[in-house]
């Protein structure tokens, strides 16, 4: 009890201290929240004790809150939602405890009890208890006799009956005997049982499913049941969410894994699964040994052994995939591969420390045949004339030439049907298309490699024809292995690769054709049928077309992220299909109209910049994400001359030829109806050269600059064999997200459809006044701070002996007509209508350059296909932009981080503007 006196003074002096004075004792009740300020032997006035003991008493009681999990809920289901008064709080009831998830000490309000009674939720719950009821109920109460008993469940007895009853209760219960329950220590020996049995007897592999795995504990022992269950519930999970108790449970697998090794140390899969990872990604030996001591992995030799054995044990896993899919078609990858991880600076003993890989891979499709080397009149796979210049020229006059006339925006226009759609979704996955890593999470299923097969993987440069030869040796030597070179004899199997390897290729099977025995290469190189990869053609067409027109995207870019931002000449993949995709869908919000103001103007910035944005830019976007993975042949085909066009107007060495290669050869094909060629039609997807992509990403990705030659041939076999056994990183590694929000990506896309507008404004008021400065390759742009230009970057016609007549309405030889109205196609030049219909709606200069074009090239590469083959030749030097290059370094995450303003308003009212230009 608190001492009262009135004479002495309060120790917070002040003018609020009135009233007595009382001395805080042992026996005071301080509030918790006052305890560090209120000490035993203070002089409190009246004033002060009531603000920091009473009040404050008050104020905790008053404020408790319910501990109930779903007291919120309830609260907003209850009609006094808003109004605020004091909890009646009680310890949670013992029957409430468990069902509830709450300590024994919790308390809970009224409103709580009552509904946890009434809500389905728990009522279903095993651990639910009823409430007794206090009340008593007249039906349930009889007299016999002079005893007044009462009943549950209208179970009646007497008094004699009841003392009967207890009586013959004991003696069967003297009767029973209860066997204990199972301890947990039995079960875990259980346990470790079954996974025993799993690993060493039935080589099954290590389950990480968690529902799974409680199935098979089950399963396999009765007296498991309900024991991944317990585990579970010790983890809390009413408090926690779904994707906190999913990652939960699979916790809990890997520690029942760990609780059986402790128990056996024979059963390690987990163990052994996570010393590879660790191995993978360049865990020192001290590291994985010291896990190994506290028992989460295998020692780092155990991880050795394992790995010598896989490596050891691959060939036959070769032989066995070959046997498996002999009946089906096989499409095979030969690639180089280079270790970027080790030293490429000079030393004073060394230039370079990069060794040369050569990687063999296989596809197969258990749904497609093999595909024979003769058709069926008997005409074999390969074109004796080799690549037919004239068969080419032919095919695109009768069947290309008048659609070459419109851009691609516009034949695009009539395939969407065929094509996927520029959903947000889509839209993810187009700008990762040069991506390969398999841990990115769009389109997974794309990047899988479960039906692909690496026959080897060996230390050899792969540079000349030779090294080709010698490559694909190593596979027809695993058919010899098999005993069905008749394979080899009849069927044919599919290369897709880059330049280089389409070029050594095809020349090896050219000496062969035309110098049979006398080439000195065996007659198996003629099984090969090599094409240029669609990925090679995709990452090509869109570097050289940004490098190219680098100083428009250049404006682009600073518009974007900032003028002091810098632009890279070689910028990453992933920054470059960036800026291509937001200037394209950029344009295509504004693309009506600006066409609608222009008109008909045959100005050369306008047209340039209509080639570039509805013809070049969406072209190369969609060529392999769209028509190649969709599987429009007819599409892709139309796209791969379109593309030939383009690499040759703009001078790309080699890839002015490559799509010739394929064209010959389709062409050929169509015409002796090769079977082939309808295989092609409805599988064009597997026709890929993503496959070894994909492989090298995930070599990349799992090797360090530490591993030597020996390792990284070693980590290639033993990522083959374990490609399809990812149990354990599906459950545990993190994949890559890529993504760039919706409302991010919309806003990038308004903001570049703003800069052409204000671009093509300043173009049309400077109409007319660009020039060639007496200089017929090079043009001054007025509209881009007076840039000189070369001629190649000006549509088709520019490059053709007849340059566009800005004076004239058409440009075809003796017009007389004197309409007014005319066709510009996307080549520059422009018709009448009727002198177009008379031209059979081809253009006849742009046909003239393109054959002359077909022909210099192919009698050039003919030329180079047929050189004999010499003993020290020197490799030829093949330009190609590589899947897996170096590129210069831009932070892209950072800049899509930067905060973006509303453009909206703006973009609506420059929409506004435009519509009226063309209203007017």
């Amino acid at each position: 009890m608190e001492i009262e006196t009135t004479l002495n003074v309060c120790n917070f002096y002040s003018t609020d201290c009135k009233g007595k004075i009382r001395t805080i004792t042992e026996n005071t009740n301080i509030p918790l929240t006052k305890k560090e300020i209120i000490l035993v032997g203070m002089k409190l006035c009246q004033t002060h004790y009531n603000r920091f003991i009473v009040n404050e008493a008050h104020n905790l009681e008053y404020n408790k809150s319910c501990s109930h999990p779903k007291h919120d809920i309830y609260k907003t289901q209850s009609k006094n939602e808003n109004k605020k008064s004091k909890l009646n709080l009680k310890k949670v009831p013992t029957r409430l405890i468990e069902v509830l998830g709450l300590d024994e000490f919790a308390e809970i309000c009224s409103m709580c009890r009552k509904k946890t009674d009434k809500d389905p939720e728990y009522l279903q719950a095993e651990e639910y208890n009823a409430p007794i009821s206090k009340k008593e109920n007249d039906d349930n109460i009889l007299n016999i006799g002079n005893h007044t008993y009462s009943f549950r469940k209208d179970v009646l007895y007497s008094g004699e009956e009841l003392k009967q009853f207890e009586s013959d209760y004991q003696e069967i219960i003297t009767q029973l005997t209860i066997s204990n329950e199972i301890s947990l220590s039995d079960k875990i020996k259980k346990m470790s049982n079954i996974l025993y049995k799993n690993q060493r007897v039935l080589k099954q592999k290590t389950i990480y499913d968690p529902d799974e795995f409680k199935i098979m504990l089950e399963e396999a022992d009765a007296d498991l049941i309900g024991f991944f269950d317990e585990l579970y519930k010790g983890t809390n999970p009413n408090t926690k969410s779904e994707k906190t108790n999913n990652n939960n449970k699979k916790k809990l697998v890997s520690l029942c894994y760990f609780l059986a090794s402790i128990n056996n140390k024979y059963i390690n899969g987990i163990k052994a699964d996570i010393g590879s990872y660790l191995e993978t990604s360049g865990a020192s030996s001290s590291s994985i040994d010291t896990l190994a001591n506290i028992g989460l992995s295998v020692s780092r030799r155990t991880v050795n052994r394992q790995k010598t054995h896989i490596s050891e044990n691959h060939q036959y896993t070769v032989n066995d995939y070959c046997l498996q899919n002999i009946e089906n078609m096989l499409i095979l990858n030969i690639d180089d591969y280079h270790n970027i991880h080790r030293r490429n600076q000079p030393t004073l003993l060394k230039t370079h420390d990069i060794n040369h890989f050569v990687t063999i891979l296989l596809n197969s499709n258990p749904n497609i045949p093999k595909i024979p080397y003769y058709s069926l009149n008997r005409i074999p796979i390969h074109n004796p004339k080799g690549v037919d210049f004239k068969l080419i020229i032919d095919y695109i006059d009768v069947n290309f030439m008048s659609k070459l006339g419109k851009s691609y925006y516009q034949q695009n226009e009539m395939w969407k049907q065929y094509l996927s759609d520029d959903s947000y979704e889509n839209k993810l996955e187009f700008l990762t298309v040069h991506n390969y890593d398999g841990r990115v999470q769009n389109q997974q299923e794309l990047r899988s490699m479960k039906n692909s097969k690496l026959v080897d993987f060996i230390l050899h440069p792969l540079h000349s024809t030779k090294d080709y030869i010698e490559s694909s040796n190593i596979l027809f030597k695993v058919f010899e292995k098999i005993e069905q070179e008749d394979y080899l004899n009849n069927f044919v199997i599919p290369t897709i690769c880059d330049w280089p390897g389409q070029v050594n290729l095809r020349r090896a099977i050219t000496l062969r054709l035309n110098k049979k025995e006398n080439s000195g290469i065996s007659p198996q190189i003629l099984s090969i049928i090599p094409m240029i990869g669609p990925l090679h053609i995709s990452l090509n067409s869109r570097e050289t077309l940004f490098q190219q027109y680098h100083f428009f995207f250049e404006m682009i870019y600073h518009d974007l992220f900032g003028a002091n931002k810098i632009l890279a000449q070689k910028p990453k993949p992933r920054l470059i299909n960036l800026i291509l995709n937001l200037t394209f869908y950029g344009w295509k919000n504004i693309r009506d109209l600006i066409i609608n103001r222009f008109g008909n103007i045959k100005d050369v910035e306008y047209l340039m910049m209509i080639d570039l944005l509805d013809n070049s830019l969406p072209l190369t976007l969609d060529i392999y994400v769209k028509l190649f993975r969709c599987g429009f042949f007819e599409g892709y085909l139309e796209s791969i001359i379109k593309i030939w066009i383009l690499f040759q107007r703009l001078h790309r060495h080699n890839y002015n030829k490559a799509p010739l290669i394929f064209l010959s050869d389709v062409f050929y094909w169509t015409l002796n109806d090769h079977p082939i060629l309808d295989i092609l039609k409805n599988n064009l997807p597997i026709f890929n050269d993503y496959f070894v992509e994909n492989f090298h990403s995930s070599l990349r990705y799992q090797t360090a600059e530490s591993n030597t030659d020996k390792q990284i041939i070693q980590k290639a076999k033993t990522i083959d064999i374990e490609r399809n056994d990812d149990g354990f990183k599906n459950t545990f590694i993190n994949t890559r997200n890529t993504n760039i929000s919706k409302v991010k990506l919309i806003s990038l896309e308004k903001k570049v459809s703003l800069y052409l507008l204000s671009l093509f404004d300043i173009i049309y008021h400077n109409i007319g006044k660009s020039s060639n400065n007496n200089n017929n390759n090079v043009f001054e742009l007025p509209s881009f701070n007076n840039r000189n230009v070369d001629v190649k970057l000006l549509p088709l016609a520019w490059s053709t002996s007849k340059i566009p007549d800005n004076d004239k309405f058409c440009d075809a030889e003796n017009c007389l007509s004197s309409n007014s109205s005319n066709i510009i196609l996307i080549c520059g030049h422009s018709y009448h209508k009727e002198c177009l219909s008379l031209l059979n709606d081809k253009c006849k200069y742009c046909f003239n350059y393109l054959s002359e074009s077909i022909k210099t090239n192919i009698t050039s590469l003919n030329k180079r296909l047929s050189k004999p083959l010499k003993d020290n030749e020197i490799p030829e030097v093949t330009e190609d932009i590589g899947l897996d290059d170096d590129y210069d370094d831009e932070n892209i995450d950072s800049l899509l981080e930067q905060e973006e303003y509303n453009i909206n308003n703006q973009y609506e009212i420059q929409y506004n503007i435009w519509l009226n230009y063309n209203n007017m």
